[in-house]
């Protein structure tokens, strides 16, 4: 039900807008009016980097604005804010004015579309000068989101013209195969703030201003030059090509102090073979001894920023602190290391969107591990937060007692690592009882993250012993090729709240009363046997490479009419390995065929937005000659059905 946002009270609409998670939706309500544009200022929602795209689009440059996080996983994910195309021209119709501050104003016409992942996107296009246009758009998004961090900034070579008007840019990253020696100086000159650049390759003829950044990232480098000049801190070369004696000579000028006095990492991958005996002894050298251990840092970690005691700042600026954290694994351990830090976490209202725990094994014991997950397009992207390994004994001599909530105490080893992506992983190993240990943890961790949503579940059946103690699981997927029926037993009754499941082939035949047949989404990626769809009595069904007769089908269809099953039906789509007979399927019901004359009798679209494991939401075009309309006879309910030689689509239409 939609809500006047201006008629409520003015903090409850603040509050409201501040529950708001897409940063479009935010943007748009800025642009509604001095009073929204008010609420969202005060909401004070912040985005935790700004990034710039400039790219081609149909002929013309389309300018991006987007948040980005980390994903944990060498890639940033990409929240759009808004978006703009500079054209030469608008036609008249629908045409908007944009208020970007005080000062300037912009027409536009605003191109709203839905992806066929489901996700909204919008796009402005604009005739005012593009230079200007982009500065406005950079301070009005600044001042909504109350943002002053630098900026990162993506280009496409192809992109001819000027450069975006962007300042405060630190990240420069040109995502195009070639980079010629104008277009560097350019890019160089425009943004003098540049701290950090990636490019893929880079040429001979490059301007030596390049070799001046702080950090650089080449991912196909040739030749020594890159690194003979460099005068920076970080360089990162991939699919390098090098000599023995380039690299001794690098060697030699560094421990002599003849070049490279800023240097702190130099990183390569190289593409020829390289003898390292040789470059070893072409320098004076000392080897690790494990006798002596405290010679050297146990780690060597980039970028490390400078250490703060959290308990000595006030109590206000360190809850501040910690609810700028965005890695769930620190807050985690930040609020293990004592009562006060776990205080300063809770005060802190960190939000996840959706908890996940993964049961697999490792090493021939059962690993918990706990994330969070979002989908982004239709994959599940998880951000860890914490992973226990139920061992039998403890084996390491530092041994920590990690407290659990008010109640559980468990001894633990931590075992800590950087991951070949420079991301940071920890994992507990614990040798207490795995289900008090499991319900404590997850207790403890939605005490921290004040979470009370349900939980989504992944099973290896490889693991050993009980299932975990993860309660208020809903979604469940059972990660691996085959499943037996006392397995998924096992399963429903130990998550009694099961509202979705994901798995690849049952094995053997599921007994008709199963608890299986009760839930209300299913999704089998094989299958065998009619009594999938003959015992179903949920809401939706998604099969793969099936086997039905058209009798089956045609029965199906037939007690779904006359109400004698399938009462709370809403979508069955099935992918068939055999061919069935489309025709012979239709006529066997009535049906009333899609009349282009008259599209107003029918939705434009059905959205199908079911969280089966590898799905994403999906968009049905219904008003189309490929899906008929069936009726209930008992009260009339409508459905649309495609059927083709290997699909078999039925989709009820939502009261």
């Amino acid at each position: 039900m939609p809500i006047n946002l201006l008629k409520l009270p003015r903090l409850v609409g603040i509050s409201v807008v501040t529950e708001l998670s897409d940063h479009q939706e935010v943007f748009l309500l800025s642009l509604c009016s001095r009073r929204t544009k008010c609420l969202v200022e005060k909401a004070r929602i912040k985005v935790p980097k700004l990034a710039f795209v400039l790219k081609e689009r149909h002929e013309s440059k389309e300018f991006m604005i987007g948040a980005i996080i980390d994903n944990g996983i060498r890639e940033c994910i990409w929240l759009p804010v808004t978006s703009v195309v500079h054209v030469d021209t608008l036609t008249k119709k629908k045409t908007s004015t944009v208020k970007l501050g005080n000062d300037y104003e912009a027409s536009a016409k605003f191109d709203m579309r839905r992806q066929k992942n489901g996700t909204f996107l919008h796009r402005m296009k604009c005739a005012n000068e593009p230079m200007a246009m982009q500065k406005a758009l950079q301070n009005y998004i600044n001042l909504i989101f109350h943002y002053s961090e630098p900026n990162k900034l993506y280009l496409m070579m192809e992109c001819e013209g000027s450069l975006p008007n962007v300042t405060n840019v630190q990240e420069i990253e040109i995502k195009h195969e070639t980079v010629d020696r104008q277009f560097f100086t350019n890019v160089l000159t425009m943004y003098p703030d540049h701290h950090t650049i990636s490019v893929r390759v880079l040429n001979r003829d490059i301007p030596s201003e390049f070799f001046q950044i702080q950090n650089i990232h080449v991912k196909y480098a040739n030749g020594p030059d890159c690194f003979r000049n460099f005068v920076g801190r970080n360089m990162r070369l991939g699919c390098a090509t090098s000599t023995e004696q380039d690299l001794i000579q690098f060697l030699q000028k560094w421990i002599s102090n003849e070049a490279y006095h800023n240097l702190e990492s130099l990183t390569m991958f190289i593409m020829n073979d390289i003898n390292t005996v040789l470059i070893r002894q072409s320098v004076e050298f000392e080897e690790y001894d494990p006798n002596e251990p405290e010679k050297r840092p146990r780690d060597y970690v980039l970028d490390i920023p400078m250490p703060i005691n959290l308990l000595n700042l006030p109590r206000l600026v360190g809850v501040s602190v910690v609810a700028e954290l965005l890695d769930y694994q620190e807050i985690f351990l930040l609020s293990l290391c004592s009562r006060r830090t776990k205080c300063l976490v809770e005060k802190a209202k960190i939000k996840v969107p959706k908890l996940a725990f993964l049961l697999k094994q490792r090493k021939g014991y059962n690993e918990l591990m706990i994330g969070v997950v979002f989908t982004v397009w239709y994959h599940d992207i998880w951000l860890p937060v914490t992973s226990v390994m139920h061992v039998d004994t403890l084996t390491l001599k530092e041994t920590f007692t990690v407290k659990l909530g008010n109640y559980c105490e468990a001894d633990a080893n931590f075992d800590v690592w950087c991951d070949e992506d420079g991301t940071f992983l920890h994992r507990m190993e614990s040798a207490n009882e795995p289900m008090a240990i499991q319900k404590a943890l997850q207790d403890h961790i939605n005490s921290i993250f004040h979470y009370s949503e349900t939980n989504k579940l992944y099973l290896s059946i490889h693991c050993e012993g009980s299932l975990p103690n993860v309660t208020n699981v809903q979604e469940i997927e059972i990660k691996h090729t085959t499943v037996d029926p006392q397995f998924l037993t096992d399963v429903l009754t130990m998550y009694p709240d099961h509202h979705t499941i994901s798995l690849r082939r049952v094995i053997g035949d599921i007994p008709n009363d199963s608890l299986f047949f009760q839930i209300q989404n299913i999704h089998v990626m094989q299958t065998y046997g009619s009594n999938y769809i003959h015992n179903f009595v949920g809401r939706n069904m998604r099969l793969g490479s099936v086997t039905y007769s058209d009798q089956d089908l045609i029965k199906f269809l037939k007690n779904w009419i006359s109400n004698e099953a399938y009462h709370n039906l809403e979508t069955l789509t099935m992918r068939m390995m055999n061919e069935i007979n489309a025709v012979l399927i239709r006529q066997s019901v009535e049906f009333e065929e899609y009349d282009p004359n008259e599209p107003e009798k029918r939705p434009k679209e059905y959205a199908l937005d079911i969280p089966y494991d590898g799905s994403f939401p999906t968009m049905y075009p219904i008003r189309d000659k490929k899906f008929v309309e069936i009726k209930r006879i008992t009260d009339g309910k409508r459905a649309f059905l495609e059927v083709s030689n290997r699909h078999f689509n039925f989709l009820v239409l939502k009261n």
